[in-house]
């Protein structure tokens, strides 16, 4: 009778671990890129959180979790891409395809998210700088900053022949 209740529990065990692991797999909504025409930053918010929801886009590699940040994005960062860059990667002209993603939530010094930051390459939207969208959101989704701002170009335009991309080179192998 022992053996018989010692398997019962080891296999609700095992199923339950399945279940859990399963239900934690990440899994993203495929949805087309965004045109220049409809891009904004109530639409790119709408895009991360509601129609692919970034928790479930990938971190980025060899880059996985809260890892410490710099100035402006805070003494703390997470940065998840979605699956057009991640596909894509390694690149080796050193451009991300279109439809690419790169979230990166900003966390203060006592690891409370301070702010999310998003870069959206969208055909056509800037061809001078790479054709990326840049936002800024509060941890409620406000709008703070979106589309051309001069801050984010001039700080990632350092990294220009990596398509203003600082977090890694585009062309790493995994």
């Amino acid at each position: 009778m022992k053996k018989l209740i010692t398997a019962a529990i080891f296999g609700s065990l095992i199923l339950m671990s399945h279940f859990l692991f399963s239900c934690a797999e990440k899994e993203e909504t495929e949805v087309s890129p965004l045109s220049a025409s409809e891009i904004s930053g109530k639409v790119l918010w709408t895009r991360i959180m509601e129609e692919t929801d970034y928790t479930n886009y990938e971190f980025w590699p060899d880059h996985e979790g809260l890892k410490p940040g710099q100035a402006p994005h805070g003494a703390y960062h997470k940065v998840y891409i979605n699956t057009s860059l991640l596909d894509a990667l390694p690149v080796e002209d050193r451009t991300a395809p279109d439809g690419s993603i790169i979230v990166k939530e900003n966390y203060s010094p006592d690891e409370k998210l301070a702010a999310v930051t998003v870069m959206a390459k969208v055909e056509g939207y800037n061809p001078e700088h790479g054709d990326w969208f840049w936002a800024k959101y509060s941890p409620q989704g406000e709008v703070q900053v979106a589309g051309k701002p001069d801050g984010c170009i001039s700080c990632h335009a350092g990294m220009k022949d990596n398509d203003y991309v600082i977090i890694q080179p585009l062309d790493k192998a995994e």
